[in-house]
């Protein structure tokens, strides 16, 4: 056995095979057993291929295994060595030195292995047997979690359990249906500044049962410290310049939601999540924008170089200096359709009647930009969407969008109130008002969102016209659970990105 382990570089299919196995047995109850063997095969194949491509270079089959393992390791393991050093360094956690340093070290050590004349048999030996006892742990791990599942372990996020959540066990516990629809402004805010009349929306919400916060604030004007500070039930402090938000800011952010404190309260109430947002919550990946893996692995592959890269990276060549226009203006059709598969997500979840409740949470780009269609729903042309979108973002094209999004919005809350026979509460909100170009230091229409909720049984009293979102869950749950939750100033701060 020894000698095996000493002359064959099994340990390059060992490394995918444990990177999978440990990310399984991480999000242990989430991850199906298909779905864990597909994206093995992926990465083997991936191992695969690159030793192939290297073994002409190397002419020896273990300097070529060493050298595609160095590479597979760098690109599986890139989440977790970006956070280590991000934990325990100031910079040394940044792109600019990370990837410079995988590649000299990558350098170095393709030459090393090309010079190199005697065999590498303690090295194989070493990571062969390393990986073994890795792969053993972790197998060992998800064999006692099978046989001694934790309860509720696909409904209940662990981590609630942490927090000391006052348990109301004779509450009725509707389900909670969470819509968000980005950079919705209140009609206050579109009649005061662009003079738009909003109230046909207004008298829909008001005949279909739901109380207006007509001054209603967000707390950020941005849509992830938004959804981080009303996800969270507080505001941000210390990790970012609200002057200068980085890239590193905004990745952080994503973080906060997550693994945000309203789905841990509401677990440890006994709620089910189920995940229709542009966002990742823990245990619960967003139904978008996947690539042929299943939706689940993203629990896995979210954490390798590619996953941070379109995480902290991609994002810049949407938008701003280092824009691809062509890029940008051909991937603006997969936002409609994004929205299209979220909405119909959420109105097939009402017809679901479990015998637990549901927290729904659904985040649709609604009427953010792009602005696909007219005044008339008619879709627009590539050409135009750009301009009217991102170059430009008129104003007149986000209000000539508001009918359309008005449309889905009267749907799927009609669709809701009919499949659960209004026995739901809905939550109605904009993460931030409409942002304008506007040389105003501190612009209130940046702010201005819209908020509506409903409750079966009509009683909003606690809430009141000016309350901003970071308050919103805490009457929610002071109302439905009788938690006496204090409440938070109401404030909101004005956020620019680093130059």
């Amino acid at each position: 056995m020894k000698k095996l382990l000493q002359n064959t570089p099994v340990f390059l299919f060992l490394l995918p095979i444990f990177f999978v196995l440990h990310g399984v047995n991480e999000n242990f109850g989430y991850i199906d057993v298909p779905d864990c063997l597909l994206l093995m095969f992926t990465y083997t194949g991936a191992c695969a291929l690159l030793y192939f491509a290297l073994l002409p270079f190397f002419r020896n089959y273990v300097k070529a295994a060493l050298m595609a393992t160095y590479l597979m390791a760098f690109y599986c393991f890139f989440g977790v060595v970006h956070d280590f050093l991000k934990e325990h360094t100031t910079s040394l956690h940044r792109y600019i030195f990370l990837v410079p340093a995988f590649l000299v070290i990558g350098i170095v050590l393709f030459v090393y292995l090309k010079r190199r004349k005697t065999p590498f048999a303690r090295v194989s030996l070493f990571i062969n047997t390393l990986l073994i006892i890795y792969l053993v742990v972790d197998g060992g791990g998800i064999l006692w979690k099978s046989i001694f599942p934790a309860p509720n372990k696909l409904a209940v996020y662990p981590f609630a359990k942490q927090h000391a959540y006052a348990v109301c066990n004779d509450c009725a516990k509707p389900d909670i249906y969470f819509l968000l629809f980005d950079e919705y402004a209140s009609s206050l805010s579109l009649k005061q500044r662009f003079n738009y009349d909003n109230s046909d929306l207004d008298t829909f919400l008001v005949s279909h049962g739901f109380q207006i916060q007509r001054k209603s604030m967000s707390n950020y004007n941005f849509t992830p410290f938004s959804m981080s500070s009303t996800l969270n039930m507080s505001y941000l402090h210390g990790f970012f310049n609200p002057e200068a938000c980085s890239a590193d800011d905004y990745a952080y952010c994503n973080v906060l939601i997550k693994d945000n404190e309203v789905i841990k309260f509401l677990s440890y109430q006994g709620f089910d999540i189920e995940n229709y947002s542009v966002f990742d919550l823990a245990g619960d990946p967003s139904k978008v924008d996947q690539s042929f893996l299943p939706l689940k692995t993203k629990l896995i592959t979210d954490r390798t170089l590619f996953g941070y890269l379109k995480k902290d990276v991609a994002w810049m060549l949407y938008t701003g200096k280092w824009e691809i226009k062509w890029l940008t203006e051909n991937t603006f059709y997969q936002q409609a359709i994004n929205n299209e598969r979220l909405i119909a997500g959420v109105e097939k979840e009402s017809e679901f009647k479990g015998k637990r409740p549901r927290f729904i949470y659904g985040h649709f780009y609604l009427p953010h930009a792009p602005f696909f269609y007219d005044r008339d729903g008619k879709l627009k042309d590539k050409s135009t969407i750009y301009r009217e979108s991102m170059a430009n973002k008129t104003t007149q094209a986000y209000l000539d969008y508001l009918p359309f999004a008005n449309e889905k919005i009267k749907e799927l809350i009609s669709t809701i109130q009919k499949n659960t026979h209004d026995s739901a509460v809905i939550i109605f909100m904009g993460d931030h008002g409409l942002r304008d170009k506007t040389s105003h230091p501190h612009p209130v229409n940046y702010f201005q969102n819209q908020n509506a909720v409903f409750f079966p049984d009509k009683d909003d009293h606690l809430f009141y016209d000016s309350v901003t979102n970071v308050n919103m869950f805490r009457l929610v749950f002071d109302k439905l659970f009788r938690q006496k939750i204090p409440l938070l100033k109401d404030t909101s701060i004005f956020l620019r990105d680093k130059p």
